[in-house]
């Protein structure tokens, strides 16, 4: 940390530069280096980290009539993330959005804006656990053809804990057709690093999962439909 003495023509800088951010407080005007918070990703974390950079790189080298295509995509239709809230993207955006999901289901990337359409949500779920199995469950079945369906779930969370905006992991990738349940115990059990057997019989926790659909052709993708089951 460092104290800095402003003169006539610079009078106060607040925020960052690089690796150094400018504030006051009691001492004074002072710099100080951001701090560099060690991350440890998970693998799919990890995995969509390396699939952004090569859509920023793909962008790069897309033809001026492409990029422009995006642009024209995206002064025509609105984007609306998980969560049901309205964001306008530009075309750079929806090239980064569409193909972001298309590369997480394992599709080719496109290099021209899609034919819209609006995904609806999944229709409502069910969760049910055992020591011996967590299962979500649709009733009646599902048919998900020419989507691929995408499972979330937050880590064990205090039991009066139940807002439906926490930190998710991806736990499941789908992509069959007409679904009743599925599975999601070893899923689980492997991205959050838990036993299940033991996180049944010992905790008092909610789990909450979210579900969303991807089309697999187009890369767009509906908002999330979730649930959320209590383990006592």
């Amino acid at each position: 940390m460092a104290r800095v003495i402003y003169g006539p023509e610079i009078t106060e800088l607040i925020g960052s530069i690089g690796g150094v951010t400018f504030q006051r407080n009691s001492s004074g005007y002072i710099a100080r280096l951001k701090p560099n918070t060690p991350v440890n990703p998970t693998s799919g974390q990890a995995t969509q980290e390396y699939y952004l950079s090569q859509l920023v790189a793909k962008w790069g080298s897309l033809s001026l009539p492409n990029k422009a295509a995006w642009d024209t995509f995206a002064t025509a239709h609105t984007h609306y993330l998980p969560w049901g809230d309205e964001k306008t993207l530009n075309g750079y955006q929806w090239f980064i959005s569409c193909n972001l999901n298309l590369l997480i289901i394992n599709q080719s990337a496109i290099d021209t804006p899609p034919s819209w359409t609006s995904v609806s949500p999944v229709d409502e779920f069910v969760l049910s656990a055992t020591d011996t199995y967590f299962r979500i469950t649709w009733s009646p079945s599902i048919d998900i053809t020419g989507y691929r369906l995408l499972i979330y779930a937050t880590h064990p969370l205090r039991m009066n804990s139940e807002k439906l905006r926490r930190s998710i992991l991806l736990i499941r990738k789908y992509d069959g057709t007409t679904i009743t349940y599925l599975d999601l115990k070893t899923y689980y059990e492997n991205v959050f690093k838990v036993t299940w057997a033991d996180l049944y019989t010992n905790s008092d926790c909610t789990i909450i999962v979210h579900c969303k659909l991807i089309q697999e052709l187009t890369g767009l993708a509906s908002q999330y439909t979730s649930s959320l089951i209590k383990i006592s």
